[in-house]
């Protein structure tokens, strides 16, 4: 792939009913006492990471098969109770000026399709951090959770432009919609999938470089 297409990927950066307790078991100088919620052991956040690393793996295949067809290298599925429901490759065309990035595809897919308890009740995995046209088109599928490979601060080493920190749980918080994003998922793994981008094989170490000097030229 060429550097002037890769100049053009910014990433487009830019949502009980009360029981009555017996008056013998009550004691009036008691305080009450706050519900928390229970810890998860080792082993459940053990299997919670296998499970992320095992979902991050197909949307890095899926990123692969991508670039190799000619498109850019992403890829995202949408998982429902340990069951992948739908899953979709980047098939961004900006010649033709064809968005297409897989998040975006993968919400397309699932649109009218699934109800909105399943919907919620899912998580979506992406290669990458998706940009922000991309998140407000899974917060308006209804998905609260999403999982990324490739974190935004990693992925800014491939763009034309410097890492900004920005608070997206907290701006979609702002508009009434609860999401988590989840960062960072076998990362390094995630990062040599670029190296197929565009179609061409191209070491990673490579891309950054001339990522690098195409800053250098702007600043």
């Amino acid at each position: 792939m060429g550097k002037k297409k890769r100049e053009h990927v910014v990433f487009d950066q830019m949502l009980k009913q009360k029981k009555s307790i017996p008056f013998s078991k009550t004691i009036s100088d008691s305080p009450r006492k706050q519900k928390t919620k229970p810890l998860k052991s080792k082993s459940s956040v053990y299997e919670d990471r296998m499970s992320n690393e095992e979902y991050i793996r197909k949307c890095y295949e899926l990123a692969i098969s991508a670039g190799k067809k000619g498109y850019d290298t992403f890829g995202a599925v949408l998982v429902h109770n340990g069951e992948i429901l739908e899953e979709a490759e980047n098939t961004a065309d900006f010649e033709r000026k064809i968005f297409g990035h897989a998040e975006f595809n993968l919400v397309h897919k699932c649109a009218n399709k699934y109800s909105d308890d399943v919907l919620a009740e899912s998580v979506l995995y992406t290669s990458c951090a998706p940009c922000e046209r991309c998140l407000g088109a899974i917060a308006s599928l209804g998905v609260h959770k999403i999982v990324c490979g490739v974190s935004y601060k990693e992925f800014s080493k491939l763009c034309p432009f410097d890492y900004e920190k920005l608070d997206r749980e907290g701006l979609l918080k702002k508009l009434g919609i609860d999401m988590t994003i989840s960062e960072s998922v076998l990362e390094d793994e995630g990062m040599r999938v670029f190296e197929w981008w565009g179609g061409e094989y191209h070491p990673l170490e490579e891309l950054i470089a001339e990522m690098d000097e195409v800053k250098r030229n702007r600043n």
